[in-house]
């Protein structure tokens, strides 16, 4: 049952232009073997039509071997044309090369060179056409190769058929590596974009509850206080600002202008140290508030998801340590930017050893502020040295 080809992703680009590289080093290698010896590229030069002889050289050898250095200049695209019209061309001087001598039969008996090179363009075949048609350009060679050598040599046709035989199943086994390869890399494609659409439901699910938290805060700090104050025997003259505020808050959350609010500095520690909070007890929350500039809520969004994952990999990875793990977290608030500085000494860990897989670091904390206009973060841990998150926001 065939397959619709997928789309290019990075493993798979990756690991093809591996493979041209892979493939151009080895018609370098064979077109050294091939080159001298009664049955090489040489000897049989002038046995054949110049023209021929050339294409043969050309389409066999060099433009293969030019795969080296095409392989990452050229776009994927162009070099699937390049090498899809050099395995075409190759068939066809296979069906010519007898037409193409000019005597009855090869010098020396040999067979012909171009029978050396079956299975490095029997690969190039397979990284062109990744489809299960694809398998016929290896099973053609094994009557092309034994047929030819029927027409070239005299008195070898056992020789001829396992000869044939012998160079179909080394294309068969060459193709098969190579979709394997490229197989294995679509399947990381597809992994890699299952992990990122979970991130992405994960992160909305995140949202949600951020929004649900926010709306609590709106009933809790807004309407519950003027309910409250108004059912006092003596309502402070400040309730009725109270209750406008608090009706402004209920009409931006039915007409979805929330979403465009700003926040005061006041604000944005408020609902930093109530994610804080939620997550970790016992942490050393300090802020410092130097402005009165109101600050955008989608800068809010992106400070409160990134602190939170932050936290929340302390705990979980700090519960695994032998010590009581302390952790800190410092906001400072300016008219210019917002900077959260998160820090724990707890057992740390190395970047490097951190798999592409982890995508609570590089997704909900690195990639969410380098999407933010104006946000950046970064994460320094050393193992057994704690770990420290820093995220900023500048304003533009």
């Amino acid at each position: 049952m065939s397959r619709a080809k997928p789309a290019i992703g990075e493993a798979r680009a990756r690991l093809l232009r591996v493979l041209y590289l892979a493939s151009g080093i080895g018609a370098i290698i064979f077109g050294g073997l091939l080159a001298a010896g009664d049955g090489g590229i040489i000897a049989q030069h002038g046995q054949l039509a110049p023209p021929y002889a050339l294409a043969a050289l050309l389409i066999g050898v060099v433009i293969p071997a030019s795969f080296v250095v095409l392989a990452f200049v050229l776009p994927l695209p162009v070099m699937r044309v390049i090498a899809g019209s050099t395995a075409i061309g190759f068939l066809l001087l296979q069906l010519t090369w007898v037409p193409a001598m000019t005597g009855s039969t090869l010098e020396g008996n040999v067979p012909a060179w171009l029978q050396g090179v079956t299975a490095l363009h029997a690969t190039i075949a397979a990284l062109v056409w990744q489809h299960r048609y694809v398998w016929g350009y290896a099973l053609l060679q094994g009557p092309m190769v034994a047929l030819t050598q029927m027409w070239t040599r005299d008195g070898e046709v056992r020789a001829a058929v396992l000869d044939g035989a012998g160079g179909m199943l080394f294309c068969l086994i060459l193709m098969g590596v190579a979709l394997a390869v490229i197989g294995a890399a679509d399947r990381q494609d597809h992994a890699a974009e299952r992990a990122r659409g979970q991130a992405s439901i994960e992160s909305s699910r995140r949202t949600r509850d951020r929004e649900q938290s926010r709306i609590n805060a709106i009933v809790h700090d807004d309407v519950m206080s003027v309910l409250l104050t108004a059912g006092r025997e003596t309502p402070p003259e400040s309730l009725a600002e109270q209750a406008k505020v608090a009706l402004a808050s209920i009409a931006r959350l039915n007409d979805g202008t929330d979403e465009t609010r700003v926040y005061a500095p006041e604000e944005v520690v408020a609902v930093l140290r109530s994610t804080v909070s939620d997550i970790a007890a016992h942490v050393d929350f300090i802020y410092e508030l130097d402005g009165h500039d109101p600050i955008p809520a989608v800068a809010v969004a992106a400070l409160t998801e990134a602190l939170g994952e932050a936290m929340r990999n302390s705990v979980l990875h700090g519960s695994r340590a032998n010590h009581e793990v302390s952790r800190s977290v410092r906001v400072a608030v300016t008219d210019k930017a917002v900077s959260v500085v998160a820090k724990d000494n707890g057992p740390g860990f190395s970047m490097r050893a951190v798999p592409e897989r982890r995508l609570g670091i590089r997704v909900s904390i690195l990639q969410r502020m380098e999407a933010l206009d104006g946000g950046s973060g970064s994460i320094s841990s050393r193992p057994g040295r704690g770990t420290t998150v820093t995220l900023t926001w500048n304003r533009s």
